[in-house]
């Protein structure tokens, strides 16, 4: 007998890249910090404020819950304190939104994002491979959904001149033609740029002429700076309330700091949904009951979220005192990233972990573009005291090297 160390799998793992992290992480496996150095890691978007101090007594109160298998779907009482908050956040009609049609809950808005481009892409249109547009930088889920649905996954540059916003009616006509499935995130991740009503209905409008879905990924919706973003969902209530072809994530993760939690939803064409349901029933788990009663807990209240959003407001206003307009540092309209020219990304990221034990993501580990080989995404996720010594010392690094 013959034995054959070769596994057969699926072919489109072999097209996924290693995971930004695990880059990262290559990238300084032979560099180590002085040992004198406290380490500061703002390479990843892991917030560090603290949770709502009542969500441990609604999961203790629901203990023997535990013992019960959750609904797949979501609770009744969980979708309708979404629904609620959405009508609070973006001031939609009462009858805007069902919640027997228009939204489900899903693990966190990573398994969500992934999981809708198993559901909606198409492997091939004409005897040619489907597209999937993003934008670029991108969070890598989109590129890894689009890649193990059989998708073409191609990233449109997101450019300063443009705010940042990815100009997908730029794109090849051909390529529209085979695009299924376009994602976009705002605030953006890492540029943190929202888009406003006109640019929401630009790409609105080329979605639904090209018979594509818009996943819309808004798990920064409640952190900004001045005004609160404008939804995809709030675009097409001010358009004519019309939602087909489009969906949106949101989650708690950011808006609460739970992303152990791993709690959000998806919301929009009821059609959408409908598909997306039927792949979760079979493929993805759902969170405890005592976790989706403590879920419904933080989308029925406010307070904590405004009361985040002001911690995230003083460290943009301390970022700007120490940059003072230099390397083009600019305060974005949500998220609570740090999008900065330094030169070459990995060498200035290199250095900043070696000598102080600071760790930032290289831009090019987000993008498939050149110039993102020129910034570094810096997440303002720890103590304010913590961030004003980083961005102090990045900043004097800055300078050093002008």
């Amino acid at each position: 007998m013959v034995e054959n160390d070769k596994i057969i799998t699926n072919p489109n793992i072999e097209f996924l890249s290693n995971y930004p992290f695990k880059r990262l992480s290559n990238l300084l496996m032979k560099d180590e910090p002085p040992k004198s150095k406290k380490k500061i890691i703002l390479s990843l978007g892991e917030p560090n404020h603290k949770p709502p101090k009542f969500l441990k007594k609604i999961i203790n109160q629901h203990y023997k819950a535990w013992a019960s298998y959750p609904p797949t779907l979501g609770s009744k009482k969980l979708n309708q304190a979404c629904l609620n908050w959405l009508k609070r956040r973006y001031k939609f009609s009462k009858q805007f939104l069902k919640e027997d049609k228009n939204i489900l809950q899903v693990a966190g808005t990573r398994e969500g994002l992934f999981n809708i481009a198993l559901a909606i892409n198409p492997q091939t249109i004409n005897n040619k491979s489907s597209v999937t547009l993003m934008p670029d930088p991108f969070y890598q889920v989109y590129s890894g959904a689009a890649l193990m649905s059989g998708s073409e996954p191609i990233a449109v540059p997101s450019l300063k001149e443009n705010r940042f916003i990815p100009d997908f009616a730029s794109v090849n006509r051909e390529i529209l033609k085979r695009t299924k499935l376009i994602y976009i995130c705002s605030p953006s991740n890492p540029e943190g740029s929202a888009l406003t009503l006109d640019e929401w209905k630009k790409i609105i409008d080329l979605t639904r002429e090209i018979s594509a879905v818009l996943v819309a990924d808004e798990c920064y919706a409640e952190i900004y700076v001045k005004n609160a973003p404008i939804g995809v969902l709030e675009a097409c209530h001010k358009m004519g309330n019309k939602i087909d072809n489009i969906v949106a994530f949101h989650s708690l993760s950011k808006r609460s700091n739970v992303p152990g939690i791993r709690s959000g939803f998806v919301v929009g064409d009821s059609k959408v949904i409908e598909k997306y349901k039927k792949l979760r029933q079979y493929c993805a788990g759902q969170q405890p009951i005592p976790i989706q009663e403590a879920a419904i807990s933080l989308w029925n209240d406010d307070q904590h979220v405004e009361e985040n959003r002001s911690k995230y407001k003083e460290k943009f206003k301390l970022a700007k005192d120490i940059f003072k307009g230099k390397n083009n540092f600019y305060i974005p309209d949500g998220g609570f990233y740090i999008w900065l020219k330094v030169g070459n990304d990995e060498t200035f990221t290199k250095t900043l972990w070696k000598n102080h034990g600071i760790k930032v993501m290289p831009g090019s580990y987000l993008s498939k573009s050149a110039f993102a080989k020129s910034y570094i995404r810096i997440a303002l996720v720890k103590e304010k005291k913590e961030i004003s010594k980083a961005l102090t010392i990045i900043a004097k690094l800055l300078e050093k090297d002008s």
